[in-house]
């Protein structure tokens, strides 16, 4: 009797791959169906047809709300096929000594080479230098808010990255830029932090 482990492994491998593949069609699928779907029922009514204008061309739309709802009901949108389960751990929440209003934000007082976590989840919509802020990243949160992350150094996320909250965002030195924005409106600091650290 042939007892060859590897002849098993490779086919258990085959069926996994195959699983993946097969889920993988399934959620492009029902995304298709979904899809046609909605655009049957749009050009047939129209009071969906201005439903779907007023909420989709005319508000700004959460891209990051979005996936994170897929995520959270159809799993990543394509299959993974990393087999190494180790990651990089940084799990922080935002520490600071004071802050001052400054512009259409804050200027909050942190360490020397402070290393600055990322708020909320959601995903890089800006990365680049800004007038009064130098090196800025602009995050769309999940919650609909745009968290600006002025005079950052080191920054180790890449535009349209999705980020998780508490991940890695990059340093700064003394001095760390903070602006909240949802629709055109700057919130307060103060409101908004309260339930996220």
């Amino acid at each position: 009797m042939n007892n060859n482990p590897s002849k098993f492994l490779k086919k258990k491998e085959l069926k996994t791959n195959h699983n993946k593949f097969v889920s993988f069609l399934n959620k492009t699928l029902l995304c298709f169906i979904i899809f046609t779907i909605c655009l049957i029922l749009m050009k047939n009514n129209d009071e969906i047809k201005s439903f779907v204008w007023e909420n989709v061309y005319q508000d700004n739309i959460s891209f990051a709300y979005i996936n994170n709802l897929y995520n959270k009901y159809f799993g990543d949108i394509l299959p993974s096929y990393d087999t190494n389960d180790t990651k990089e751990v940084f799990k922080e929440t935002l520490e600071y000594k004071s802050y001052n209003k400054y512009y259409d934000g804050y200027k909050l007082e942190v360490n020397n080479s402070y290393l600055v976590p990322i708020i909320e989840s959601g995903i890089v919509v800006y990365v680049n230098q800004m007038d009064n802020y130098g090196n800025t990243v602009i995050i769309e949160g999940v919650d609909g808010v745009d968290i600006w992350y002025g005079n950052i150094e080191n920054i180790n996320v890449k535009l349209y990255d999705y980020v998780s909250k508490g991940d890695f965002l990059g340093e700064c030195n003394n001095s760390l830029y903070l602006v909240f924005e949802k629709g055109g409106e700057y919130l307060d600091i103060d409101a908004y932090l309260k339930n996220k650290i």
